[in-house]
C-alpha cells in the first residue's frame, strides 16, 4: 500500500494559528506598513521595502510543519533537511521536536513507517523521494507551488526531448530536485551558475570545442552521460525559483543568441524553449527593493536573511552597486552602533565591519529580508536600530 501524503495541509490550521502568530509575527511591522512603510524615533528613519519577508510559499510551509508535529503528537516527525535557509524557523522547529535528517547522526535508513517526514519548500529529489516511500514513512509535502511549475516545465522539456539549462547553484536542493525531474524522463541537463558559465556553453554551442574540456568545467553541474555534442542542441532553459531575475532572463537570451547562430532562424523554434520560471514573491521582492532605492536617499541598506537563502543574497546584489549594504544572518549580526557582523556581497563567509552606522545627524536605512525571514526578526532588527541611532544601551 503507497505511504500516506498529506499535500494540502492537515485540517489544523486554526489550532497552530496562535503559535505561529506568536513565534513569527510582529504587531510593530504592521503598525509601520500602515504609517507608509515608514519607521521613525529620533535621527533614525527606517525604509521598508514594501514586499519583504515571509511568502506565501514559506509561511505555508512553516504552517505544514506546525500542523504535522500538532497531528502527531506521540510520532516522531522529521524534516528531510532545512524546511527554509533561515536558522532563526529552523530553531523554532527543532524547539517543537522536529528532527533534521541532515543533522549529526540522522540516517534516512533508520526510518520506519512509524516516521512522518516533512519535505521541504524546495522540494526534494525523485531519488529521496523513492527512498521515503519505499521505507513506508507518512509524508507532508510543503513544495512550493512555483517549485512545482518548474518541474512541469523540466518534464515538458524531457518529453519534447530538450536538454534543460538550469539557472542555478548545482549544489542547491531545490536545483537538485529540478533536475531529478529531467533525469526521472530519461532526459538531460546543464546547470549555470551565472553569465559567466552561460558564455562558455554558448561558446560551445556556436563553434564546438573539446568534450572533455567542457565537462571538466561543468562535471558536478550535468547529468550522468551527458555529450555536449549531442545535448546542447536542443535546449529549454529555466530556473531556480529564487535567482536574480534579470539575469535568468539575460542567460535565456544568450543560449537563444547562440542557437540562432549556430542553426540559423528557420530552426529556432524547434531547437530552443524558454519559460520564465522565477517566483512571483522572488520578483515583487526584487522589484521592491528596486523600487525603494529609487525612490528614497539612504545612508545604508540591512538586508537580513540567512547566508545560504538564495533569493536574499540576491536583493543584496541588488542593493550593494547603489548604497553600503550589509547582509546579516540574524539580528544579533548588529553587534553595536560600531560594529556589525555580515556577508560582504559576493564574499565567501561573514566578517565583522566598523563604522558602518553614522553617528551623528539624520540617518536614513533601507531594510528587506528575504522570502524566508519572519516579521519578528525584522521588529528586532528595527528596535535594535533605534537603540544603536538614538545611543540607548549602545552596546547591547
Amino acid at each position: 500500500m503507497p505511504p500516506l501524503i498529506f499535500r494540502k495541509g492537515l485540517d489544523l490550521k486554526h489550532e497552530v494559528a496562535g503559535t505561529l502568530a506568536e513565534s513569527y509575527h510582529s504587531e510593530l511591522i504592521a503598525a509601520i506598513k500602515e504609517n507608509d512603510y515608514q519607521y521613525r524615533a529620533g535621527r533614525l528613519t527606517v525604509h521598508l521595502a514594501r514586499e519583504f519577508g515571509f511568502c506565501y510559499g514559506v509561511d505555508r510551509a512553516v504552517d505544514y510543519a506546525y500542523q504535522a508535529r500538532k497531528r502527531f503528537p506521540d510520532r516522531p516527525v522529521v524534516l528531510t533537511g532545512e524546511i527554509i535557509h533561515n536558522p532563526h524557523v529552523n530553531g523554532q522547529l527543532r524547539a517543537q521536536g522536529i528532527r533534521f535528517l541532515s543533522d549529526p547522526g540522522e540516517s534516512i535508513d533508520a526510518l520506519t513507517p512509524d516516521d512522518v517526514v516533512i519535505l521541504p519548500a524546495f522540494g526534494i529529489t525523485i531519488e529521496l523521494l523513492q527512498q521515503l516511500e519505499r521505507r513506508g514513512c507518512t509524508l507532508v509535502d510543503t513544495t512550493c507551488g512555483s517549485v512545482l511549475n518548474v518541474w512541469k516545465n523540466v518534464r515538458r522539456y524531457t518529453a519534447e526531448g530538450f536538454t534543460s539549462v538550469i539557472h542555478g547553484k548545482f549544489w542547491h536542493e531545490e536545483t537538485r530536485a529540478t533536475a531529478s525531474q529531467a533525469a526521472s524522463g530519461g532526459g538531460h541537463h546543464l546547470v549555470v551558475l551565472d553569465r559567466v558559465e552561460a558564455n562558455v556553453a554558448c561558446g560551445y554551442i556556436r563553434h564546438g570545442g573539446d568534450p572533455r574540456e567542457f565537462l571538466a568545467q561543468f562535471e558536478r553541474a550535468v547529468s550522468p552521460g551527458f555529450n555536449p555534442d549531442r545535448d546542447l542542441q536542443r535546449l529549454g532553459c529555466a530556473n531556480q525559483t529564487t535567482m536574480l531575475s534579470s539575469e535568468s532572463l539575460a542567460i535565456a537570451e544568450m543560449f537563444r543568441d547562440a542557437v540562432r547562430a549556430r542553426y540559423g532562424d528557420v530552426e529556432l523554434d524547434v531547437r530552443f524553449r524558454s519559460f520564465d520560471t522565477i517566483c512571483s514573491a522572488t520578483q515583487d521582492r526584487q522589484d521592491a527593493v528596486a523600487a525603494l532605492l529609487d525612490q528614497q536617499p539612504l545612508d545604508l541598506m540591512i538586508v537580513i536573511g540567512g547566508y545560504n537563502s538564495s533569493n536574499t543574497c540576491n536583493l543584496a546584489r541588488i542593493c550593494e552597486p547603489r548604497v553600503p549594504t550589509f547582509h546579516i544572518a540574524e539580528p544579533a549580526g548588529l553587534l553595536s552602533p560600531f560594529e556589525i557582523r555580515h556577508k560582504p556581497v559576493g564574499g565567501p563567509g561573514e566578517r565583522v565591519a566598523t563604522g558602518w552606522l553614522p553617528m551623528s545627524g539624520p540617518v536614513s536605512i533601507g531594510l528587506t529580508s528575504g522570502a524566508s525571514t519572519p516579521d519578528n526578526l525584522v521588529d528586532t532588527v528595527i528596535r535594535r536600530l533605534d537603540a544603536f541611532a538614538n545611543l540607548v544601551n549602545p552596546g547591547k
